[in-house]
């Protein structure tokens, strides 16, 4: 099933229409594992499930992106800036690639993206994709750099090891006339632990799902090399008992693959080993935003001596009650604040919104954001300021506004700023084996865009 963000509703299965929504109430408790975006989420104190608008049997998609898979129904969401000339039978190689490339430097989009030199045609899913990823990377790994750590262990012993536990070696020992055996808490440092544990789990997991012959290839080297290891059930709890020290980094991203795997997919809970419900799906805003910052970050640091996110230092008013100054009120968020070399100061607000090319003078702009990025120069005395959108429908127009402040003589100058957010369909079609080449491109035409600025 594919689905357009914000498009039409479209049929789903009537019998299994109940379970589906529970499956998907239960995914969006658990979705700031796959992003971080909690301070910040509109969403954060409802409930109910946003990722998609229900109407009897039918489903229609909000504004999240990415791929579900439950029981046999497969459903891929795609963005409104795609276009409306898109193969189905390779949209999702398609979304795949545009994905990868959005969240190649990503901060705030939790999937590690180690190895995008991979043939994506050869991948028939977003999850065999990551099952890949997290095969290559933990095998490497494991191999290389065996992962051992203290791990606390309880023991009734005949001697004094590491240290008493006094509480229960009175309750269970003194009390029943076993004063000759010691309760002892001690911590060795051993290969059979926790998180070799909860690898060794997702690995034989995830190879009773995965179709890739190289997936399943190196989960069984894996399984080898964790022989010696215990086989224990874990939830989708279990990674949080994993502490890792700053020594041990390279096992984060293990770490947050096995979580991702426990929490968004059904792995620990469905009967049928073959088989996995699974959720990938981002808020598009912030994957906008975030790529924008972290392109910024990349390409032009050498230009700005101070690249910050969500600047929030100011506030566009103070309350007085009773003549009493009380406090600052209406904190104002600055999506990307920059600073070149010469202390001129730049404020972007990102924009994840389709401009209308027909619409002449204000092209879709809403009101409201020319009223906040005002609201940014009142209060911080900028006057240089930029608005960004995604390109779509070929808008090239170059817009800015200019704004005649009544306080002094500056002008105001908010740009307009259309990036190629989304990767060219038509090259994609002609070289799809060769991503990078298409990345390069891509960051090209948008590295000229955000140089206007």
């Amino acid at each position: 099933m594919k689905l357009r963000e914000f498009g039409e509703y479209k049929e789903f299965d009537n019998e299994k229409i109940d379970g589906f929504k529970k499956y998907i109430e239960e995914a969006w408790n658990k979705r700031y594992c796959l992003y971080d975006d909690n301070e910040f989420d509109s969403y954060k104190y409802i409930n109910r499930q946003q990722f998609l608008i229900f109407d009897g049997n039918k489903i229609k998609a909000k504004n999240y992106v990415g791929f579900i898979s439950y029981e046999d129904v497969d459903i891929t969401i795609y963005p409104k800036v795609f276009g409306e000339n898109i193969d189905e039978n390779i949209l999702d190689q398609y979304l795949m690639t545009n994905l990868i490339y959005w969240m190649r430097e990503s901060k705030r989009i939790k999937i590690p993206l180690i190895d995008t030199e991979m043939d994506l045609q050869k991948n028939d899913s977003f999850l065999e994709m990551l099952i890949l990823i997290f095969s290559k990377y933990t095998f490497n790994l494991i191999y290389l750099k065996p992962y051992n750590c203290y791990e606390e262990v309880e023991n009734e012993v005949t001697y004094l090891k590491g240290r008493l536990n006094i509480n229960k070696y009175l309750k269970e020992n003194i009390t029943t006339g076993k004063w000759d055996k010691f309760n002892t808490i001690y911590e060795p440092f051993i290969y059979n632990n926790r998180f070799n544990q909860i690898i060794k789990f997702v690995t034989r997991k995830l190879l009773n799902i995965t179709k890739n012959i190289d997936s399943k290839d190196l989960l069984n080297k894996i399984i080898f090399i964790l022989d010696e290891v215990d086989d224990i059930y874990c939830n989708e709890y279990s990674c949080q008992e994993v502490k890792l020290n700053r020594l041990q980094s390279d096992y984060e991203i293990v770490l947050t693959l096995c979580d991702i795997f426990l929490k968004n997919t059904s792995l620990s809970r469905r009967n049928q080993e073959d088989k996995i419900d699974f959720c990938f799906l981002i808020p598009m805003e912030v994957l906008f935003e975030d790529f924008i910052f972290n392109f910024i970050e990349a390409e032009f640091k050498g230009k700005y001596k101070e690249i910050k996110f969500q600047k929030s230092d100011l506030y566009l008013a103070q309350v007085i009650v009773d003549d009493m100054e009380c406090k600052n009120v209406f904190r104002l968020r600055q999506d990307i604040y920059l600073k070149n070399l010469n202390d001129k100061v730049i404020i972007i607000d990102t924009k994840y919104k389709k401009l209308n090319v027909n619409e002449e003078n204000k092209y879709g702009i809403n009101q409201s954001d020319m009223y906040q990025m005002c609201s940014y120069a009142l209060r911080g005395g900028y006057n240089n300021l930029a608005l960004v959108y995604p390109r779509v429908d070929c808008f090239h127009k170059d817009i800015k506004y200019r704004i005649n402040s009544a306080f002094n003589e500056e002008v105001i100058e908010i740009k307009v700023i259309i990036i190629d957010f989304v990767l060219d369909y038509q090259s994609f079609i002609k070289s799809r084996s060769e991503e990078f080449e298409l990345y390069e491109a891509n960051d090209n035409k948008i590295k000229y865009e955000l140089g206007k600025l």
